[in-house]
């Protein structure tokens, strides 16, 4: 077996948003060798070519396909995969929102999420084990903070997170969600959708609370739970909010 064979490799979608390519660079300071996944090649070849240990893929995560392209770009065993791609809907509540953007919202937020675990896991299984850290919200833990579809697909993460944790820890894998408040530096998740009349009414009705966290504050995070000091946990939906869910 080579050197770079005994490396081994976390997987992180949506590695071209701020917090996805904070979770890369993170772990390349780790000692893994990076899949950092995006749809945009731009922003993906950049992060690869400004932090060593870091492999660009363009790919859409949420289709089978371009799950299997992120997976057979893993040079050795796929140890974490951190599912950090995501959208947003603009805050629109139900009444607000159109089949075509619910669709769009669940499809990359939640679909995703489960077509790279379903894939992924069988993997870590028969390698002896692994780790999955998946980014929710703290709209996955209060049915008030976002938007209709947003919310539903960030309990849903929770949800998946907490049933794969329960239905493979015993064979060696582990499961958590991440569940951020505002984020600076990031990229928006909008990408073209219009914030609705109840979406601006909730982000002014909650500038009040603790300010926003950094893509750092997130990684961080990551990095410890798929370290060797967090193997007796799994299952969790921590906040990473300042305190925001206090108030």
């Amino acid at each position: 077996m080579t050197e770079q064979e005994q490396v081994p490799t976390a997987i992180v979608t949506g590695a071209g948003g701020g917090i996805g390519s904070a979770i890369a660079r993170q772990f390349a300071a780790d000692g893994f060798q990076v899949v950092a996944v995006d749809l945009s090649a731009e922003r993906v070849d950049a992060l690869a070519a400004s932090t060593s240990g870091i492999k660009a893929v363009s790919a859409d995560v949420s289709t089978p396909d371009g799950v299997e392209t992120a997976l057979s770009a893993a040079e050795s065993r796929v140890f974490a995969v951190c599912n950090s791609a995501g959208v947003g809907d603009g805050g629109a509540s139900v009444e607000e929102l159109n089949d075509e953007l619910w669709n769009r919202v669940i499809r990359i937020n939640l679909s995703a999420i489960y077509l790279m675990t379903n894939r992924a896991v069988p993997l870590m299984i028969e390698a002896g084990g692994g780790v999955i850290v998946n980014i929710s919200s703290v709209a996955g833990l209060r049915g008030g903070r976002a938007g209709a579809a947003y919310t539903a697909s960030k309990w849903g993460v929770v949800g998946l997170s907490q049933n794969v944790a329960s239905s493979v820890g015993g064979e060696g894998v582990r499961c958590h969600a991440i569940c951020p408040s505002r984020i600076t530096g990031k990229v928006a998740l909008s990408q073209g959708v219009t914030r609705t009349p109840k979406g601006i009414f909730r982000a002014e009705r909650d500038t009040g609370r603790p300010g926003p966290g950094t893509p750092s504050n997130v990684a961080d995070l990551a990095s410890f739970l798929v370290s060797e000091k967090a193997t007796h946990l799994n299952g969790l939906a921590i906040p990473a909010d300042a305190g925001w869910l206090a108030f």
